[in-house]
C-alpha cells in the first residue's frame, strides 16, 4: 500500500483506521520512512517495506521503474494495492513525475489481474485541464476510487468506479471524551511556508495571539497542537508563543505529535473547544463532539464544512484580519457537529474493500 509518510496526524490516523478495521490482513507499507517501524510496532500484521520509489543497491540509487522490476516477484504475492490519503492529488511543478510513478505502479497490479483501490482522497488544487484528464485516465484503472468530498466527486462522477463518502477518520473509535473544563485547543499551521498564504503570516499570528490571550483572560488554559512537525507546525507554534505576553505563557502547553497517536488523541480529547486550522483538527472536533471554530486555509476545509452543513461559522486565512476575537469566543462554544449520520456514512469509504476482503 501507499500513503503519505511524514508523521502527520491525519494521514497516520488513516492508517490506524485501516489497520484496526482489518486486523487479519497483512499490510505492507511501501515507504522509505523508517519511523513507521516504531509507530506501528504493536501491529503484528503491519510490515515496513523499503522498496518504493528509491532503492539503494550498493552506492547507487535506483529509480522506481528499475526498482519495481527488481521487486516484481515481491509484488506478485500481493492480492491488492491500496492508495490511501487526503490531499494526495495536488498539482505541483513535478506532478508529471509523480503521475508516472503512480501509473507504473497500478499498471503492474492490473497486469497481474490484481485489485487496486484509492481511499479517502480529495482532488486538487490544480491549474490546468491536462492534470485532471491524466488523472481521469489513471482513476479508470482502479477498481474503486472513493473521494471524501462532493467537490472532488463532481469532477469525476462520470467515471463508473468513482464514489464519495465522508472522511476516513470519522471511522475512528470515538471513545468517551475526556474533556477538561476551561481548556481550549489550538491547531495552527506554518502559514509562512504555504504558497499563497505567506503574506498573511503576521496577521495570522497576531489573531492567534489575541484569541489565546482572550481565552486566558476568560479563565481558560490553552493547548497548542502540532499535527505535523515536518510541515512546520511546531515552528509556527513557537513563533506564536513567543509573541504572547510573558505572564500568559504559564497558561499554555504545547503537544507535538511525534508518532504516539493515543497520547496525542488523549490530550486533544481533553479540550472543551478547538480553534482549528488543520483539516483533521476539525474532523476530530466533530468526532469527539467538541465545539470548534475553523480557520480555513484550504478549499478542502471549505468543502468539508459545506458537505456536513457546518459552514455557518469560520474564517479564511485571507480574511483573518477581519476576525472578531469576541465573536469567536462567544460563538465557538455553541458550534458543534449536529449530523450524526455523517459518522455512519463514513464507513462507506470501505464498502468496496469490505466486499473484496470478505
Amino acid at each position: 500500500m501507499s500513503a503519505y509518510f511524514a508523521k502527520n496526524v491525519g494521514d497516520d490516523l488513516f492508517l490506524k483506521v485501516l489497520f484496526d478495521r482489518y486486523p487479519h490482513v497483512q499490510w505492507d507499507l511501501l515507504t522509505a520512512n523508517r519511523n513507521y517501524q516504531e509507530l506501528f510496532k504493536d501491529y503484528d500484521h503491519v510490515r515496513i517495506i523499503y522498496s518504493y520509489r528509491d532503492v539503494r543497491l550498493g552506492k547507487k540509487s535506483v529509480h522506481l521503474y528499475y526498482a519495481m522490476n527488481k521487486f516484481y516477484n515481491r509484488l506478485r504475492k500481493y492480492d491488492a494495492f491500496i492508495m490511501i490519503g487526503g490531499s494526495i492529488f495536488m498539482q505541483s511543478p513535478a506532478w508529471k513525475m509523480k503521475f508516472a510513478e503512480r501509473d507504473y505502479l497500478v499498471n503492474q497490479f492490473k497486469k497481474m489481474n490484481k485489485k487496486a483501490f484509492i481511499l479517502g482522497a480529495n482532488f486538487g488544487p490544480f491549474t490546468d485541464k491536462e492534470f485532471t484528464e491524466q488523472y481521469r485516465e489513471l482513476f479508470m484503472k482502479y477498481d474503486d476510487v472513493c473521494f471524501r468530498d462532493m467537490y472532488s466527486y463532481e469532477l469525476f462522477k462520470d467515471v463508473d468506479n468513482v464514489r464519495v463518502a465522508p472522511d476516513v477518520v470519522f471511522n475512528l473509535d470515538d471513545e468517551k471524551s475526556l474533556q477538561t473544563e476551561n481548556t481550549i485547543g489550538f491547531s495552527t499551521i506554518d502559514v509562512a511556508s504555504r504558497e499563497g498564504l505567506r503574506d498573511y503570516t503576521a496577521v495570522y499570528h497576531e489573531k492567534i495571539v489575541q484569541l489565546a490571550e482572550g481565552y486566558i483572560e476568560a479563565g481558560y488554559q490553552i493547548k497548542f497542537f502540532s499535527f505535523c512537525e515536518n510541515e512546520g507546525d511546531l515552528q509556527g507554534i513557537q513563533q506564536i508563543k513567543d509573541q504572547l505576553r510573558p505572564t500568559y505563557r504559564s497558561h499554555v502547553s504545547v503537544i507535538n505529535y511525534t508518532g504516539d497517536l493515543p497520547l496525542f488523541l488523549d490530550e486533544f480529547k481533553r479540550c472543551e473547544t478547538i480553534i482549528g486550522t488543520r483539516f483533521h483538527s476539525i474532523i476530530l472536533a466533530m468526532l469527539y463532539r467538541q465545539s470548534f471554530y475553523p480557520l480555513i486555509y484550504s478549499g478542502k476545509v471549505s468543502n468539508l464544512l459545506q458537505d456536513v452543513d457546518m459552514a455557518r461559522e469560520g474564517c479564511t486565512i485571507q480574511e483573518i484580519e477581519k476576525l472578531d476575537v469576541q465573536h469567536v469566543v462567544a460563538t465557538a462554544k455553541h458550534n458543534k457537529m449536529a449530523d450524526e449520520q455523517v459518522f455512519a456514512d463514513a464507513a462507506l469509504q470501505f464498502e468496496t474493500l469490505d466486499q473484496f476482503i470478505g
